[in-house]
């Protein structure tokens, strides 16, 4: 028989924040709250202190002393699990909590989006993913390769093409408009044409990912309006479709697209797939907690 348990917590890390969802154990919401970002690649005891941190202010809000980590069960959906020592550090890092379950966040996305139920996603948000879970349980990550090889119709991979523009603009490949101009201002510029050059140049010697991310809304604010940051949009959306197509050819399972970018790159999608996508039934933290039950729940050999 499966240990029983004070509370279940979801968690949900990424680069920008973490976000805890806390159970008792009859599934009755107590509680959630927010703290810094819990993604790997910022260190795994740096992850574990955020989790703590959300999870101690969410006890806080709900007027509750929370119980030792034994007696809390916790599943968390991770960005940077994929590689496997930084998982495996993780856990091993675990602050005594009774059980614990990692996944990548793009699974617990999927668990939350079809509350454990098969049926795809496509998350766009900094980066993008495709996940899959079959009608046999099995399930499979698409996509998710990395900015800027990968994470086609992502936030960076909005902003890549955005700042693009700009330079094409410079050069004279390209028709000055407002969409250009709002991003070279973002990027610093503000005086002749050289100086403006220069400051998008010591931008781009700069940039991350997230910085390539911040170009986003400029894309989604001009796409009525501007030609090109129309045609991004749209290409966003047809990769979008190949995704979603290489996740579920028989286009049969429920399809959810996710993430920050989901809302605005709706009306860009083919037809056909706009009126198939759904809204997600809940979110990558309700995820942790499916996740995390789902570890526990003794198998069809289990007597109990």
């Amino acid at each position: 028989m499966a240990t029983s348990y004070d509370y279940f917590i979801g968690a949900d890390g990424g680069g920008t924040k973490t976000h805890v969802r806390i159970e008792a154990a009859d599934g009755t919401p107590i509680a959630e709250a927010t703290a810094g970002p819990s993604a790997l690649m910022h260190g795994r005891q740096a992850a574990w202190n955020a989790i703590l941190d959300a999870i101690h202010a969410a006890f806080h809000a709900a007027n509750i002393t929370p119980p030792a980590n034994e007696r809390m069960a916790i599943g968390c959906g991770l960005s940077g699990v994929n590689i496997p020592q930084w998982a495996d550090e993780f856990a091993q890092l675990n602050p005594g909590f009774g059980s614990i379950a990692v996944a990548s966040d793009a699974i617990t996305t999927l668990l939350g989006a079809h509350q454990g139920k098969p049926g795809a996603i496509v998350a766009i948000g900094t980066g993008s993913i495709g996940a899959v879970r079959q009608e046999n349980g099995a399930q499979h990550l698409l996509g998710g390769w990395g900015f800027p090889s990968g994470d086609e119709a992502s936030g960076a991979w909005l902003g890549l093409h955005a700042i693009n523009h700009v330079q094409q603009v410079f050069d004279g490949r390209a028709s000055s408009d407002s969409f250009a101009e709002d991003v070279m201002v973002f990027c610093g510029g503000d005086g002749s044409d050289e100086s403006n050059r220069n400051s998008v140049l010591a931008w781009l010697a700069r940039a991350n990912q997230s910085m390539y991310a911040q170009l986003a809304p400029f894309v989604v604010k001009h796409a009525e309006h501007s030609k090109i940051a129309g045609s991004i949009m749209e290409k966003a959306g047809a990769e979008i479709a190949k995704l979603a197509f290489a996740l579920d050819p028989s286009a049969q399972l429920p399809l959810a697209l996710c993430g920050g970018l989901a809302v605005p790159l709706r009306q860009f999608l083919p037809p056909a797939l706009r009126q198939r996508a759904l809204s997600p039934l809940a979110d990558s933290a309700t995820g942790g907690l499916i996740l995390i039950r789902q570890q526990l729940q003794p198998s069809p050999t289990e007597h109990i």
